[in-house]
Parts: structure tokens; sequence; C-alpha cells
């Protein structure tokens, strides 16, 4: 289950930082997002692009990309750095090698932490570094680096406006400052977005908080699919829930 959960945010942030490369590389970026990951004939295509440009940060990205995002990541890593080995102010590649370390513990995230600065430094409109890096000050319960790191990720064009309010909903929780999450919750609906399963139960509870049994019923089935499309056994927390939902 951690797996599946791991791969799908995986994808998404990548997905959803990726920018589209170059003119030259736009067929086997289309061939990459038609394909599973690891194709054989993609892999071909790559190496003989990388072969042709080894200069261009690009290629070494797109190959990164394309890892198996269960078993390559330790492969895609070594594509990213390549990236930053031959430009070193190559911006995605910094974001998208954060995405390959584990941030169980205080060093790992303070190495993310120094990777998404400098993704940011070398071009300050990728909310999603800005949005990854408040995510990573949270779990360091750095209160506020995170929450200005929210507002930072709200200025960019690349970010959709409910995701640093999920972290601001977040940061607020973890604070203590219960009645400001529920005003922000009465404010926005959350019941509709994609969030990981902690979230939905945090979200189901606060609507429950506030006597909206509907959202909160939304997110205890939201919460529940990803173990439902596994044929996995639900954590009682989730069962208890639906137990009052229609």
């Amino acid at each position: 289950m951690r797996h599946y959960l791991f791969i799908t945010l995986l994808l998404c942030s990548q997905s959803a930082f990726a920018q589209d490369p170059p003119e030259k590389y736009q067929e086997i970026w289309r061939q990459i997002n038609m394909s599973e990951p690891g194709s054989e004939s993609v892999l071909k295509d790559l190496k003989t692009l990388r072969e042709k440009n080894p200069s261009d940060p690009w290629i070494y990205w797109i190959s990164g990309i394309n890892c198996n995002p269960m078993t390559g990541q330790e492969e895609a890593a070594a594509f990213y750095r390549q990236a930053i080995a031959v430009d070193p102010t190559f911006p995605h590649a910094y974001y998208n090698l954060a995405s390959t370390i584990d941030d169980t513990t205080e060093k790992s995230r303070r190495e993310k932490i120094e990777l998404y600065t400098k993704a940011v430094i070398y071009d300050p409109t990728l909310g999603f570094a800005f949005l990854s890096r408040g995510h990573i000050y949270l779990e360091l319960k750095e209160y506020d680096a995170a929450m200005a790191d929210c507002e930072r990720s709200r200025t960019c064009p690349d970010m959709d406006p409910m995701q640093p309010n999920m972290l601001q909903l977040q940061i607020l929780w973890k604070q203590n400052k219960k009645q400001e999450a529920l005003d922000l919750i009465r404010k926005i609906d959350f019941s509709n977005g994609f969030w990981g399963t902690d979230d939905e139960l945090l979200l189901a509870d606060l609507y429950k908080e506030i006597g909206d049994k509907q959202k909160a019923c939304a997110c205890y089935h939201n919460a529940a699919e990803p173990y439902e499309m596994m044929g996995e056994d639900l954590p009682e927390k989730i069962k208890n829930g639906l137990k009052n939902c229609n």
C-alpha cells in the first residue's frame, strides 16, 4: 500500500512540475507519455539522443523522468546529477533529484531543502519547488518557514491554488490553530481534491466538527479508494467513518 501511494504521489509531483522540453525532444516526450516506464524502444531512443546531445541537460532530465518510479530511483537520480553536471543552473534537475531522496531523517530533509532552494534560485517561478520545500519545513516543525514557502508558491504561474491551501491547513493544524483551520475549510472546499490518506482523514474530522456530513463522507470515501483499488483491508478509522455515510 505504501508503495502505491508513493508511486502515485511521485508521478503527480513530477508531471505537475514537468515543463515541455525543447522542440527537438517533443517526439520522445510524446512517446514517454504514451508508454510504460522503462519501455525498451524509448530507452533505445533516449540513449541515441544522449549520444547526440551530450551537453544538453534536458535529455538527461527526460531520461530521469522516464525511469520506473518504483525501482529506478537511483538510476533517475544519476540522470538528474548528469543534467546538473552539464548545466549547474538547470532548475528542473534539482527539483526532481530531491524527489528521489527519502525524507525520513533530518539529514535527508535538509538535503532536500538544499536542492529545492537551488531550484528556486535558478528559477524563482517554480511553485512546486517552494511548495515541496514548505512541506519539508512542516515536517521539521519550522512553521514560519513552511508558511512563507506556502505563500511564495501562490504567486507562481505553475501552481494550482488548492495545493498551497492544503499546506496552509496542515500548518495551522500542526500549530494547534484549530479555529483557524476550521475557518479555512468553511471558506474553501477541499472535499473534491486528491489528497493523501492522512490529509483526507484530517479533512473528514474537520468537516465533522463543523457538521458537514456530506463533505466528511466524501473525504472518507477518498481515503478508502486507494485501499479498495489495491484490494486491501481498510484501516479502522476509515471503516468507522464510513459507517455513518450512505
